[in-house]
């Protein structure tokens, strides 16, 4: 990397660094998005979707972190309902001309602005039913809902339709009891073999067979991640999908 390239990405961090300061705290994003940002920049998914796009601090540093890695796209999908609302109440993070603006008018504003056009699509609509994209997904982030039906709604959904090693990371589930202990108890059951009925019932019969494949091939890891932060938003479920082996994917020599 020369110094030129050097000195852009780094005024592009600065200025996404002080507007995803200035935003995400409306949805307790600010922080997480960093983290995804430096998970991007080591394992450089190429496929990710997210449900939920909140004010798009998610979307713009996972998008900033395929600009700089070279590859990959993030499809952000969200019905655009809270957005008067958030205009209503916080009208300050905006500037004049995105207040005049529907939410996808500002979600392509935010992207053109920060030139992430060729890494970001904004997919305004509600949910469900959920998008098929026609590709393997490497990561799934749903910032939608986190009750255990809507959990089980969701994996029955993508959980065929993830990549060999894949992550879904669910928002909130980890600080909600219900959907702990479903998420606990389903991880062991996918561990064990086994596709809980209730599991597969929320898939779709022409992914049965897909999502069994994947079971069989497959090993769980589920990690509770939680903020030392006093709000609400302050917890992600992390379920890592990864290929049943002897050493961790992605392979590499032992030292």
């Amino acid at each position: 990397m020369n110094d030129d390239t050097a000195l852009a990405q780094a005024q592009s961090f600065a200025r996404l660094k002080a507007h995803t300061d200035r935003i995400g705290p409306v949805y307790g994003t600010e922080d997480w998005s960093m983290f995804l940002y430096a998970l991007v920049k080591m394992q450089t998914p190429l496929a990710v979707v997210e449900l939920g796009t909140g004010l798009g601090a998610t979307a713009l540093w996972v998008a900033q972190a395929m600009k700089e890695v070279g590859v990959g796209r993030i499809w952000t999908i969200d019905s655009g309902q809270d957005w008067p609302a958030i205009l209503g109440h916080s009208p300050d993070l905006f500037t004049q001309a995105q207040r005049g603006m529907d939410f996808a008018g500002y979600m392509a504003d935010i992207v053109a602005g920060f030139g992430l056009q060729d890494h970001l699509e904004f997919i305004g609509r509600t949910m469900p039913p959920y998008p098929v994209l026609g590709q393997k997904l490497d990561w799934l982030f749903s910032d939608f809902r986190h009750g255990p039906n809507d959990i089980l709604e969701i994996l029955g959904h993508f959980m065929p339709r993830m990549a060999d090693s894949s992550s879904i990371f669910i928002d909130s589930a980890s600080t909600s009891f219900p959907s702990y202990a479903l998420l606990e108890l389903l991880t062991a059951q996918l561990n064990a073999g086994k596709v809980p009925g209730m599991l597969l019932r929320t898939t779709a019969p022409d992914q049965h067979e897909a999502l069994w494949q994947q079971v069989r091939r497959s090993r769980y890891t589920l990690m509770h991640m939680v903020e030392r932060k006093a709000r609400v938003q302050n917890s992600t479920a992390w379920l890592k999908i990864e290929p049943a082996d002897l050493r961790p994917y992605p392979t590499a020599p032992f030292h």
